[in-house]
């Protein structure tokens, strides 16, 4: 971390130092009775998204250096908690003995992670998230971005993880690729159509995609969708079972990828391109746009030229389309409490230093993550991901849940069919009904 970062943490240290006081105990929801027992020091371990020896990693180290100095007796133990190592700490949790703190036990838009907190595994957050911090006069939950609250809570509106970083789908676009041909970022579908025509004439292809990947493209039907049809709808017609595609958004949203896919927009035989040589190809300067994760930055950082001009601006809006015009699709990375941590108020207080605007800005500026957090400004090489999460009404979950459901295979591989030019917007519309109705029973 640099100089300017480790200030920062050294005054944030200081900060909660002064006005640390955290709730603790035992046992699932009793926690709640008790929110002011002061922080003690003592072993406490906590899941991490990045792998040792990152840059991520060394981050997160520094910051539980802090931990460690400011409260004489703690040993702070940073498990690696990502994809591969769940079901080893899933297993951990059902034995009594997971981690303090964790990524991936609890997501409110997800009914699948419902349950750890249904079964007391872990801490309803609610009243520490309703305690005033003294620096702003105002609840900790206030801190948050208000597109994040729906990832922390239940039905209920309890509380039950944190967000550290957010990821978002947007559209990214070379910006000086459009400003060299008075190239306008495009806000609605028709702007979008006429870019492409623009890239077109200079040579460029217009749209970075891999063929190789089905839901990667599935990313333009998901949004297509959501502008012309909304979230609800979608989610119980693609994903849950409990809708049908009578909607005429569907039919709508489909045509504009056929308008898409018949100009010719996508990068020249990315049919047979993986999503690195796709994403390579957009930083190379042969493709005008992407539409991907915000983590597209730091997956291809090794590969990004250093004078690479980025811009970043939410979907397009559908003049006219039946969905939300402004809502993200994304996710966040959410932490939550173990009910059985024998160190619940120092573990608040490493959940507060982790999500304060202090670290979250540095987090931005040495890290390149985007934060959930409110005024924390975009990573310097994400110009506009700030605004584009301003500018959002909601954010609701990429996907629509299609991977976790039994309609997994019913879906993306018709987008891709229609990608391929092997089916036109009818057929395709025509396949996933076939698909859906045989899935679903219905």
């Amino acid at each position: 971390m640099s100089a300017r970062a480790r200030a920062i943490m050294a005054a944030l240290s200081a900060a909660f130092l002064a006005t640390a006081a955290c709730s603790g105990g035992k046992g699932g929801s009793s926690h709640a009775a008790s929110v002011t027992q002061p922080v003690k020091g003592g072993p406490i371990e906590a899941g991490v998204i990045p792998a040792k020896g990152t840059p991520s990693y060394n981050f997160l180290r520094d910051l539980a250096n802090g931990l460690e100095k400011d409260y004489p007796g703690t040993k702070m133990t940073l498990t690696f908690a990502n994809t591969e190592a769940r079901p080893g700490l899933e297993q951990r949790w059902r034995s009594g003995k997971g981690p303090d703190l964790d990524y991936g036990m609890f997501d409110g838009t997800n009914p699948n992670l419902q349950d750890w907190a249904n079964d007391d595994f872990l801490v309803d957050l609610t009243p520490y998230l309703k305690q005033q911090n003294p620096q702003t006069g105002k609840p900790w939950l206030d801190s948050f971005s208000s597109t994040a609250q729906p990832f922390m809570k239940n039905k209920d509106g309890k509380y039950y993880a944190v967000p550290t970083e957010a990821s978002l789908t947007v559209l990214f676009y070379n910006a000086k690729i459009f400003k060299d041909h008075d190239i306008k970022p495009p806000a609605t579908w028709d702007e979008l159509l006429t870019a492409v025509d623009q890239l077109k004439a200079a040579g460029v292809d217009p749209i970075a995609v891999t063929g190789l990947f089905e839901p990667y493209m599935g990313m333009w039907s998901d949004y297509l969708f959501l502008r012309s049809v909304g979230y609800a709808k979608t989610r119980a017609a693609l994903s849950d079972c409990t809708g049908k595609l009578d909607d005429p958004g569907f039919a709508d949203g489909l045509t504009k990828l056929q308008q898409l896919r018949d100009k010719g927009a996508f990068l020249k035989g990315f049919q047979g391109t993986d999503f690195t040589a796709a994403q390579a190809s957009f930083f190379q300067g042969k493709a005008g746009m992407i539409l991907m994760g915000s983590w597209l930055v730091s997956e291809m950082k090794k590969s990004i030229p250093p004078d690479f001009q980025l811009g970043a601006i939410g979907f397009p809006s559908l003049p006219g389309g039946h969905g939300d015009q402004t809502a993200l699709m994304g996710g966040e990375q959410l932490v939550s409490l173990n009910a059985k941590s024998d160190v619940i108020p120092l573990a608040i207080e490493w959940l507060k230093r982790l999500t304060s605007k202090q670290t979250q800005t540095a987090r931005a500026k040495e890290i390149g993550e985007v934060s959930a957090v409110n005024d924390v400004g975009a990573p310097p090489e994400m110009p506009g991901m700030d605004k584009v999460m301003k500018s959002a009404s909601t954010m609701v979950p990429r996907y629509y849940g299609i991977p976790d459901s039994k309609t997994k295979d019913a879906v993306y591989p018709e987008i891709a069919k229609l990608f391929f030019g092997k089916s036109d917007a009818q057929q395709t519309l025509n396949h996933l009904k076939s698909n859906l109705s045989r899935v679903c029973g219905n």
